[in-house]
């Protein structure tokens, strides 16, 4: 597999009055085109902040990011926006769905963005709802949907643009067991189909699931695991 992503001693501060807090400190790891990760640690150990940054949505104070090859951590708004639509689908613990909308027409929404024809952009969200299993559901609204369903359509949008990279911020958190696991199975045949993703939470058992797991602890990586091997 070819390597996708490099992280070189990322560093992320934040200013609270005159305190200074470090979110992320000296970070570094490589992930390849195809891998599973997730990146697991108590609430405010910084795997939200490290899972933004690594989706163009903020910057580290210091460090690399190599995506592809190109460093992308400090590029100007524009040209963040640019690689965030030509590179990463994002699924949120909240679902970030439109109420007024449709299934169908959240799951068009990145394709209007990028200019895409209405007619290419209705079959491929069409096809992007079919392949969470919720073809039957395209005319509802988010509020005649399950917590489940509403978490499928925010994947169908996310897969959409056809990414590079899907990065899942606790895809499971608003959900009962159940309803997580048909989310968990959904990634899970993603990546058997060759999608790289990354996933973060706080929860053993959903984070276990990926074939590697990073470990967070204020801020800093303490641990690499893929499956019972120790990498660092």
């Amino acid at each position: 597999m070819s390597q996708m992503i490099e992280v070189k001693h990322l560093s992320k501060r934040y200013a609270l009055g005159e305190t200074i807090v470090e979110a992320l400190s000296d970070i570094s790891f490589s992930m390849n085109r195809g891998e599973f990760i997730s990146i697991m640690g108590s609430s405010g150990s910084g795997k939200s902040t490290l899972l933004h940054i690594l989706g163009a949505l903020d910057a580290p104070t210091e460090g690399e990011y190599l995506l592809e090859g190109h460093d992308i951590a400090f590029l100007r708004d524009r040209e963040q926006a640019r690689i965030r639509n030509r590179h990463f689908g994002f699924i949120f613990q909240a679902y970030n769905l439109f109420l007024e909308l449709t299934a169908l027409g959240n799951v068009e929404m990145p394709l209007i963005y990028s200019g895409t024809p209405p007619a290419e952009r209705r079959e491929r969200a069409k096809a992007a709802l079919e392949q969470v299993g919720l073809s039957h559901r395209i005319r509802h609204h988010p509020t005649q949907l399950s917590g489940g369903e509403q978490q499928r359509v925010a994947i169908a949008r996310a897969l959409v643009t056809e990414p590079t990279l899907l990065l899942a911020d606790e895809p499971t958190g608003n959900l009962s067991k159940e309803g997580g696991g048909v989310i968990l199975d959904i990634l899970q045949k993603l990546h058997a189909e060759g999608m790289s993703i990354i996933m973060v939470t706080h929860d053993p058992e959903v984070g276990s699931l990926a074939p590697r797991v990073l470990k967070l602890s204020d801020g800093k990586l303490i641990s690499d695991i893929q499956r019972e091997k120790v990498l660092v």
